[in-house]
C-alpha cells in the first residue's frame, strides 16, 4: 500500500511539474518592451563554445554598450583558450580590461564533444550540471534570492547551452525572479537548426535566426546578419 501511495505521489508531482512548466513557456509572440529604462544596468551572461560559435558571440557581444551591460559574466568550457583569449581582446578593445569588477570569468565541464555518443553525453552532461547548479543557483540564491545570476544570458550553441538554460529555468518554476534568455542561431545555418537550437528553443525568451528559412514560422526572429 505504501509503495502505491508513493508512486501515485511521483505520478502527481511530474503531472505538476510537467502543468507548471508548459504554464511557462515563452509563448512565441512578438517581444514586448521592457520597463528598465535607458539608464538602467543590466547584468548578462555571455556563453562561449569555442571555435566559431565563440567568433560570432565575439563579434555579436562587440556592439553592445559595455557601460549599460555590466558587470558580463562570460561562461567557457574548461581548456578553451581560444575563447579567454576573446574575452580578453573584447574587453580591452572596450577599454574595460583593467576594471576587475566589470567582468568574471566562469569555466564550466564541457556537456558534450563532437562526435560523443548519446549514451556517454549523458555523463558527461551531469558533470556539467551539478557545477552548474552550484553556480548559477546556488550562489546566488545565498548572495540575495531576489536577484538571479544575470539578467539575461545570451547563448549560440553548442550543447553545454541546454544545460545552462536547464538550471536557469529552475528559478522559473519556483516563481523567483530569473533570467531571461536569448538564442541566436549560427551564422552557418541556413536552411535548418542545430540540435541545441531544437532542444532549446522551446524554453527562451527570444529564439533569433540569421537566416530566413532557418527557424521556420514558430517562434523565430528573423534579424538578417548579425555576425
Amino acid at each position: 500500500m505504501f509503495i502505491l501511495l508513493l508512486l501515485l505521489g511521483v505520478i502527481l508531482l511530474a503531472f505538476v511539474l510537467a502543468f507548471r512548466i508548459y504554464a511557462l513557456l515563452p509563448s512565441g509572440k512578438s517581444p514586448t518592451s521592457s520597463n528598465r529604462r535607458s539608464t538602467d544596468t543590466c547584468s548578462i551572461a555571455i556563453f562561449l563554445g569555442s571555435g566559431g560559435h565563440t567568433s560570432e558571440m565575439q563579434t555579436l557581444i562587440s556592439n553592445l554598450d559595455f557601460e549599460r551591460y555590466t558587470p558580463r559574466t562570460y561562461i567557457y568550457c574548461h581548456g578553451d583558450e581560444i575563447s579567454l583569449r576573446a574575452v580578453g581582446k573584447l574587453e580591452s578593445d572596450k577599454g574595460t580590461s583593467t576594471k576587475s569588477d566589470s567582468y568574471n570569468l566562469l569555466p564550466l565541464p564541457r556537456a558534450r564533444k563532437v562526435g560523443q555518443s548519446p549514451l556517454s553525453t549523458s555523463f558527461s552532461a551531469l558533470r556539467t550540471i551539478l557545477p552548474t547548479i552550484h553556480h548559477l543557483l546556488i550562489l546566488p540564491l545565498l548572495r540575495d534570492p531576489r536577484n538571479p545570476f544575470a539578467d539575461v544570458l545570451v547563448i549560440n550553441g553548442p550543447g553545454t547551452c541546454a544545460v545552462l538554460v536547464l538550471v536557469s529555468w529552475i528559478r522559473r518554476i519556483l516563481a523567483l525572479p530569473h533570467t531571461r534568455i536569448i538564442y541566436v542561431e549560427s551564422f552557418a545555418r541556413v536552411r535548418s537548426l542545430s540540435l541545441s537550437a531544437k532542444l532549446v528553443r522551446p524554453f527562451v525568451d527570444r529564439f533569433i535566426t540569421q537566416w530566413p528559412e532557418a527557424g521556420g514560422s514558430n517562434k523565430a526572429e528573423y534579424r538578417g546578419w548579425l555576425v
